[in-house]
């Protein structure tokens, strides 16, 4: 039965998960060193959060040991960065070990160097910031000259609509004395 339910844990099928539980599976059975808390440490490195609810919701132990010490499944969250996992076991009363340092809020959002010039980002080619060889999408930009109806249909909007014009007006002229107002 706890090999089903290795399976389904490796697998994250949740059905299964509960399945194999239902039928005798353990749900605080041991690794080959003899560690207990086994199903639960594997379904938080894998980062199966609903698993993880389940084998709790079912008993197991979220503060158990193994050889790297107190808090294993969230050791091993950690482990494999599936931070809303820790979030999940830390709001089940799980204790975070203090050699487990917790990513800030923005780390994240900030690109790191290494990944910046490995993903190629930055200005097109033939430019002197330039550090990567490869072709870059640059915005195409076309300039065009407007008629003076279609100045009108395209910027009819930014006229003010109480000012009456004159017959032979400019609308550029009327546009760019608003801005400069």
């Amino acid at each position: 039965m706890n090999r089903e339910l290795h399976k389904a844990i490796e697998r994250g099928d949740l059905p299964a998960v509960v399945s194999a539980i239902e039928h005798g599976a353990d749900v605080e059975g041991a690794d080959i060193h003899g560690a207990s808390g086994w199903p639960l440490r594997t379904a938080c490195f894998r980062g199966h959060a609903e698993i993880v609810h389940e084998l709790i919701r079912r008993g197991a132990d979220i503060g158990v040991a193994n050889a790297d010490g107190i808090g294993a499944p969230v050791r091993m969250a950690a482990r494999g960065q599936h931070w809303h996992i820790v979030d999940l076991l830390l709001t089940h009363g799980a204790e975070l070990p203090p050699d487990i340092k917790l990513p800030r809020a923005n780390q994240g959002e900030r690109r790191q160097r290494r990944e910046r010039r490995s993903n190629n980002y930055g200005p097109p080619n033939g430019l002197k910031e330039r550090r990567c060889s490869a072709e870059r999408r640059a915005t195409f930009v076309r300039e065009v000259e407007l008629s003076d109806d279609q100045w009108s249909v395209y910027f009819a909007e930014t006229q003010p609509r109480t000012v009456r014009l004159p017959e032979n007006h400019d609308p550029a002229s009327v546009i760019f004395e608003r801005v400069r107002d």
